[in-house]
């Protein structure tokens, strides 16, 4: 059965740094048999179709891009259906991001995360996704990118609401 995809890649074309070109990405994604391959921005979004799994994709994307682009790329892959049911407990805006972790949080980590103030930062556990609300925007946020994943010991991938709504229509 074929499955549609968003692909996530972490800390691509940063200032100039890690580049991967959104054309090449495109190109070695159809190379490995996906197929209905679309790329969003230049930060690393991608939307596919594939008849295998998500445990079978990553490692397979993975190696590719790694040897492709000469460095190794952290990926986040989530089912249509899961990006589809996706919905933020924030009011949808510029100041509310989604951060795709690699796994599930243990508990324990959670709930220390959860004795912390991040205040005027908000953020919710939903699964494998982080949601985060950042009222004085994300230069000022307390709640970081390198923070969650050192508390939480997942890595994570941010997106702002607009990709992730921009993701939902490609995936249709």
């Amino acid at each position: 059965m074929v499955g549609r995809f968003v692909l996530l890649l972490r800390g691509v074309n940063v200032g100039g740094h890690r580049r991967v070109p959104m054309v090449d990405l495109r190109r070695v994604l159809t190379d490995l048999g996906l197929s209905d391959v679309q790329t969003y921005i230049q930060s690393g979004n991608a939307v596919f179709s594939s008849d295998r799994g998500e445990a079978e994709l990553l490692p397979v994307i993975f190696i590719a891009l790694e040897t492709e682009f000469g460095f190794p790329i952290v990926l986040t892959l989530r089912t249509a259906a899961e990006w589809q049911a996706m919905s933020s407990p924030y009011l949808a805006g510029k100041q509310t991001h989604v951060a795709f972790l690699s796994d599930p949080p243990q508990p324990e980590r959670v709930l220390a995360l959860q004795s912390q103030d991040f205040a005027p930062d908000l953020w919710t556990l939903s699964g494998r996704d982080l949601h985060l609300h950042y009222p004085n925007g994300t230069q000022a946020a307390r709640l970081t990118h390198a923070l969650l994943e050192r508390r939480l010991h997942v890595s994570a991938t941010v997106r702002n609401w607009q990709t992730v709504e921009t993701l939902k229509a490609l995936i249709g």
